[in-house]
């Protein structure tokens, strides 16, 4: 049987290089061809032992490639065709076929993707992969792969923007000028918001102003929610958007906000600590605590467009890009601090 190169994370900072079986695609399924996958953050923690997905775990869910071999009954894409593909939703449930994919609680049961006798989340990190058609979304045929790779990223953010239902004229607060801050910068401008940037360093607010920010500044010299109100007449923000995991930044974010204003958790929070809510403040101020997880498919579509039609510059958040050989390097580079995306480009000559 024909083999599939994989990293495989078998520990807590150890990365190995296997072979596995290459499935042979089903019915309504597709054989897909990894050609570029970004490091993500569950990559890097799975690597370094804060995020525990189990052992030996194959990640790699931001990702884009070819398809090889289609199965029966697989419409609108075929052998040739660029694709990235989405999460594992089952499109059985009642949840992902209402329109609440992320939540869908049946993607345990589907088949794996790839032969590892293990976790899998993404699978990217294996050459191949065999994949439910309904998971698949063609890429144009000129796109940029490295570009297409990061759908994933950007149609979270996309998910989190429409959770947070900016009007023209909104003043949103994005925290953190990460990644994801600068995704949520770019969509919040293209929804017609004013848009300040909370962040702690310095040359990340001078991106933030660069990239569209109204002002950025550094809460860690300041009294947030009294910044806020003097740059909103007294009222506070319409919207604040969470994007780093530190549980002191929520009653910062809660501080900010204006009567009817929505908190958008899209971060995780790194520990389990609960965070004290005055809820008769909530109910007096008809504020909105909104979670966001993953992207619909939907939103990966619209990010594939997005994209397609160049109306984000992504190479912004390019940090380097590694050869598939390389793929302990990548990791390594990627754990550093600060450091945007980092690309495993699986037909890149090896440095």
């Amino acid at each position: 049987m024909e083999k599939a190169r994989a990293w495989v994370i078998e520990a807590k900072d150890k990365l190995a290089m296997r072979e596995l079986d290459i499935l042979e695609p089903g019915d309504y399924e597709v054989l897909f061809k990894t050609e570029v996958c970004s490091l993500c953050t569950v990559d890097r923690r799975t690597y370094k032992g804060t995020r525990n997905y189990g052992y030996p775990f194959l990640g790699g869910h931001e990702c884009s490639g070819t398809i090889i071999k289609t199965g029966r009954g697989v419409v609108g894409v075929k052998a040739g065709d660029k694709a990235i593909f989405t999460s594992g939703y089952c499109n059985q449930c009642e949840l992902d076929r209402s329109g609440r994919g992320t939540q869908c609680n049946r993607k345990k049961e589907m088949p794996k993707r790839s032969s590892l006798d293990g976790n899998i989340l993404g699978g990217g990190l294996s050459e191949y992969l065999v994949i439910p058609a309904w998971q698949i979304i063609r890429m144009p045929d000129d796109v940029d792969m490295r570009h297409a790779a990061l759908t994933e990223p950007l149609a979270c953010c996309i998910h989190s923007i429409r959770k947070a239902r900016l009007k023209f004229g909104d003043t949103v607060v994005i925290i953190g000028m990460g990644i994801m801050g600068y995704f949520h910068v770019k969509l919040a401008q293209m929804c017609g918001a004013r848009i300040i940037v909370s962040e702690t360093d310095e040359e990340k607010r001078k991106t933030a102003i660069h990239e569209g920010a109204a002002y950025a500044f550094d809460p860690s010299q300041c009294d947030v929610g009294e910044e806020i109100r003097r740059l909103t007449d007294g009222l506070g923000a319409d919207a604040v958007i969470n994007t780093i995991p530190f549980k002191e930044v929520w009653q910062q974010a809660i501080d900010m906000l204006a009567p009817y204003g929505r908190l958008i958790a899209y971060s995780s929070q790194n520990s389990k600590e609960p965070i004290g809510v005055d809820f008769g403040m909530v109910h007096s101020r008809e504020i909105e605590f909104i979670g966001t997880l993953n992207p619909t498919i939907e939103d990966n579509q619209m990010a594939v467009k997005l994209i397609g039609y160049q109306m984000i510059d992504m190479e912004k958040v390019i940090d380097r890009e590694f050869s598939f050989a390389q793929g302990k390097e990548a990791f390594d580079y990627a754990c550093k601090p600060s450091v945007y995306r980092v690309m495993i480009n699986y037909g890149k000559e090896d440095n």
